[in-house]
């Protein structure tokens, strides 16, 4: 039996602009695991939010076509009604939550369904133990991790108790560990509670044996089609041996360091890294994993100055808090891992321009540019609102700028984000050629490793809070 029913459904964002999702019918069944896929900003997350309700509540234009849920209207429900029945966790986990802390935020969520005030403690501690956040449900949001994050987002979710669960790219910060936990959860939820799940997602790693049917966005059509049985082969065999170690080298004796840190430690309540000493190098391409709420982004914002340090950090032989501020911040600039907190612009166009107008290298023209937007995939969006592209969109987009404007040293935090294969590609390709083309140095946080080691020239990895570097990826 269907419990999630699109019929001739035909979205946009303004009257003017074509379809996003065009004369879509289509069932998802009770109680299955589904998995929706695509290119990047083809829109998977609108249909997500079509199916939440949230669509064309708060933007868009529903031009034809209805949704319902359990055989209910979604347009017609109010949220305290739609809760029970659909719940979704959004890309950027960030923009959900509205208290301080996943546990106050958990009694918040129940609080607003009025569930019975006994009954609130053991489903907040049961929410906290399926997504493994039981050991920082009382931490501020601010110094929690990306992955971190998402978890408690799904804790959330999970608290509600819908029928329905939409899961909008779930582990895009997630470490491989704590991906497979979650998704072997989320299958029990299906298997043992009879919940239906649908979730969109680039990577199809780990998928193949525990999902139901998989679902392909044409962006041609701009409808969604279900896979065949050797169409979802082929899909699942491209992800097969991606996740699957390479050899990559390590430091040579003679290189040129840009980062050296020396009895070095960073944190917030306690250190989360205690380094007695190690460099980072010049002109390369350095990528740096780790578990979710290991350090890595602390480490990043302690490097250009967001995050205080104890002990000695330099850059270029010169101590980093010793810097003065707007000098350093024109040398090293940092990629946030939240894309939108990087635009200061309205429109795609705006941004590039602003970036061109302060680059500080000509390494950048006007043809390297169109044919970069191109290459990712972009054109076409340029005097889209930033804010209203897709997460994949963003994030491809805050790369470029950051590369355009052509600082000698570049970190970027999860640049891979949301991204589809190809994409990955072309990012992966323009990082390594600001290196070993424009001699710059680029340091590298993720999760996402398809594919990586092809690009990358070292991996540092962080453990029991120590970096070293490593001869695989």
């Amino acid at each position: 039996m269907s419990i999630v029913n699109l019929n001739h459904v035909t979205f946009k964002y303004a009257k003017d602009l074509p379809p996003v999702i065009n004369d879509q019918t289509l069932s998802f069944t009770q109680g299955t695991f589904n998995l929706l896929t695509g290119p990047s900003g083809t829109g998977k997350s609108t249909l997500l939010k079509l199916i939440a309700g949230l669509y064309p509540a708060f933007t868009g234009f529903l031009e034809n076509g209805s949704i319902h849920v359990a055989n209910q209207l979604v347009a017609k429900l109010t949220p305290a009604k739609r809760a029970p029945l659909v719940a979704m966790m959004f890309q950027n986990p960030s923009e959900q939550f509205a208290m301080s802390t996943p546990r106050e935020e958990l009694v918040f969520a129940l609080e607003n369904l009025q569930v019975v005030p006994t009954e609130i403690p053991k489903r907040v501690d049961s929410a906290l133990a399926f997504a493994d956040v039981t050991d920082f449900a009382d931490r501020t949001f601010t110094t929690l991790s990306g992955g971190e994050q998402q978890k408690v987002s799904l804790a959330v979710i999970m608290a509600l108790d819908s029928q329905v669960i939409l899961l909008d790219e779930p582990f895009a910060n997630i470490d491989p560990e704590a991906r497979l936990f979650l998704l072997n959860r989320l299958t029990e939820l299906v298997h043992d509670h009879g919940k239906t799940i649908i979730v969109a997602d680039h990577d199809l790693a780990d998928y193949q044996k525990r999902i139901d049917h998989l679902f392909i966005l044409n962006e041609a059509s701009h409808q969604v089609e279900s896979a065949t049985a050797i169409v979802a082969k082929a899909r699942f065999d491209e992800f097969a041996t991606q996740h699957q170690q390479q050899a990559i080298a390590l430091p040579v004796a003679d290189a040129t360091p840009v980062f050296e840190l020396d009895h070095f430690s960073v944190g917030h309540t306690t250190p989360l890294i205690q380094q007695d000493a190690l460099q980072l190098f010049q002109q390369r391409l350095t990528v740096i994993t780790g578990a979710n709420g290991s350090g890595k982004s602390t480490l990043f914002d302690a490097l250009v100055r967001l995050q205080p340090y104890f002990g000695s950090a330099k850059w270029t032989s010169h101590e980093i808090k010793r810097l003065r501020r707007r000098t350093y911040a024109q040398r090293v600039s940092l990629v946030f891992q939240q894309a939108s907190s990087q635009f200061l612009n309205i429109t795609m166009a705006e941004e590039i321009a602003f970036s061109q107008q302060h680059q500080l290298t000509p390494d950048w023209d006007k043809a390297r540019i169109a044919d970069a937007v191109q290459q990712l995939n972009l054109a076409g969006h340029e005097n889209q609102v930033v804010y209203s592209l897709s997460e994949g969109q963003k994030k491809k987009l805050q790369v470029l700028i950051m590369l355009i404007m052509g600082t000698e040293t570049l970190l970027l935090d999860e640049p891979l984000t949301g991204l589809d294969l190809k994409s990955v590609h072309t990012v992966l390709q323009l990082l390594h050629d600001a290196v070993h083309l424009q001699k710059q140095t680029v340091i590298m946080i993720t999760h996402q490793l398809n594919d990586v080691a092809a690009y990358a020239d070292l991996h540092l990895h962080l453990s029991t809070k120590q970096l070293a570097y490593e001869a695989t990826l």
